[in-house]
Formats: structure tokens, sequence, C-alpha cells
């Protein structure tokens, strides 16, 4: 006969209760709203509902500011690229066109506007989450935690 001592699982970790999620929500909204997120992330420390989307709205705002930051960057330098040969192709130095820059312009501006698109519709998944009161991860992003509890 086998040893019957085993132990029951572990209870999973209580979530937010209902009274939470229904006196929070507001704070909620408020931490996918770009640089309001800060006030739900420092007002809020003990209700686990508003913590939990002050925690993905951080999140996700770390996020936006490194995409800006790249963009601008990306931006800067193929703009800097495209005027530098229209410059030089007004002048001679060389058998081509400036037009062709443009092109990289359009490029960078779709790429990156695609990202912009769909981080703000993270944010809007998030603020519906919120104002239904769930705690659902955001797709993709929502497994990155770079703030944490």
């Amino acid at each position: 006969m086998e040893n019957q001592n085993t132990q029951p699982p572990a209870p999973a970790p209580a979530g937010p209760s209902k009274n939470e999620a229904d006196s929070g929500k507001a704070m909620a909204i408020l931490a996918y709203l770009g640089i309001l997120a800060l006030i739900p992330f420092f007002a809020e420390k003990n209700n686990k509902f508003v913590r939990f989307h002050a925690l993905a709205g951080m999140n996700l705002l770390l996020i936006w500011v490194v995409y800006a930051v790249v963009y601008g960057i990306i931006s800067a330098i193929v703009t800097a690229a495209t005027v530098s040969s229209c410059v030089n192709s007004y002048y001679g130095y060389y058998g081509g066109t400036c037009m062709t820059g443009f092109g990289a312009v359009g490029v960078v501006g779709l790429i990156f506007g695609i990202i912009g698109l769909l981080l703000g519709i993270l944010a809007i998944l998030g603020i519906v989450n919120a104002a239904t009161g769930k705690t659902k991860e955001l797709p993709v992003v929502g497994k990155l935690k770079i703030f944490k509890k």
C-alpha cells in the first residue's frame, strides 16, 4: 500500500475582491492614460485591483517612452540622411536624386505609426479591462514585468 499522506495543493493567491474592483475602477482606468499612471501607482498601494492595473499601466508607459525615444532617434537619422542626399544631389556631388531618401522616411513613419497604433490599442484594452473589473494581462506586453509588486 502506498503512503497516502499527500498534502492538498496550496490555495491560489487571492486576487482582488469585487469590492476592491468596484471602488478602484476610476483609479485603474487612470493607469492607462500615459503619465497619469503615476497617480494610481503611488496613491493606491493597498487595493490589489488598482495595483494590478497601475503596474500594467506603468509597464505600458515605459514601453511608450522607449518607443518615442527610438522613433525620434531613427526619424532624425533617416531625415538627416535624406536632407544630406538632397544637398549632395543639388550640388552634383553624386549622380543620384534626393527623392530616394523620401521613401525611407515614409517606410519608417509607417512602421512606427503601426507600432504606435498597437500601443494605443493595448491602452484601450487595459481601460476596458479596468472598467469591467477584470484583472486580465495585456496581450504581448503583459508578459513583460518591468515594474513588479
